[in-house]
């Protein structure tokens, strides 16, 4: 029952699903960065991005930096975000108050030449003309039956829509910065939380999308090291790309006390 409601609302909803169609093939042949909240950012000088266009995932638009960027693009997969009270997921359950996202309807609000695509469960409580929806697919009759949203859920997580959605805007090469699960070794936790990091085991994370995705792209994920612990990826380190050293700098250097403290409401995370 609950996957038929999900069928019908997509089908009621398709006119605000095909708002994507106009950006099809809008930046076909160039390279971009896809910017995750992997806690290996904070090795990372945001102004050595600058010469691409880049589509952050997320949290990033909190960075201090983040004006160094030549962003155009946003991505949002999380379902129900943009909703005033959340429920955690981890035992014991229980709601909170979503104040995160009230800053980020600010930053929606203040960039009205960007366009943010956020997953269509949002719709009833954000309306903006700078937002597109998404869910489940892209439905578009141009795109062939082999495409990645054909073929695998590719709004499942920040890595698969972010790349899909650089694929479906034409993008040639996506150069994945802050996902740390492809890096060897992998860290888990985020930029924003306190410390560098724990190393996790991730290796062949996502293997199966990234198989597929890239008959459509490119994808180099940056890494400190230039390494990567998922088969047939591409990786590059820091400095071979910038060529730049890298160097730390600590959660409460990257971000204002205002949102550290707004970030800090969030249960799960650990940011003094």
């Amino acid at each position: 029952m609950k996957n038929k409601l999900k069928n019908f609302s997509s089908i009621i909803l398709r006119p605000s699903l095909n708002k994507i169609h106009r950006f099809k093939d809008a930046h076909k042949g160039e390279s971009c960065y896809i910017f995750g909240d992997g806690v290996s950012i904070k090795w990372f000088d945001l102004a050595n991005f600058s010469d691409k266009i880049s589509i952050p995932v997320s949290f990033i638009p909190f960075h201090n930096d983040f004006g160094k960027l030549q962003s155009k693009y946003f991505v949002l997969s999380q379902p129900y975000w943009f909703y005033p009270y959340q429920k955690t997921t981890v035992p014991p359950c229980f709601w909170w108050r979503n104040r995160i996202q009230r800053e980020y309807r600010d930053i929606i609000n203040s960039s009205r030449d960007k366009e943010f695509f956020i997953n269509l469960s949002n719709k009833p409580v954000l309306s903006k003309k700078n937002v597109t929806f998404f869910f489940q697919k892209i439905h578009d009759s141009r795109l062939p039956d082999n495409f990645i949203s054909n073929r695998i859920n590719p709004f499942q997580g920040s890595v698969r829509a972010s790349i899909t959605l650089a694929s479906y805007l034409g993008f040639s090469h996506a150069y994945l910065v802050g996902f740390d699960y492809t890096h060897n070794p992998a860290r888990s936790l985020h930029w924003y939380e306190k410390g560098e990091g724990i190393v996790t085991p991730h290796i062949g994370y996502e293997e199966d999308f990234f198989k597929i995705a890239k008959e459509f792209i490119d994808i180099t994920t940056v890494s400190l090291n230039g390494k990567t612990g998922v088969k047939n990826l591409n990786s590059i380190s820091y400095k071979d790309l910038t060529g730049k050293d890298f160097y730390y700098k600590e959660n409460t250097d990257l971000l204002n006390d205002k949102m550290l403290k707004i970030l800090d409401t969030w249960p799960d995370y650990n940011i003094f």
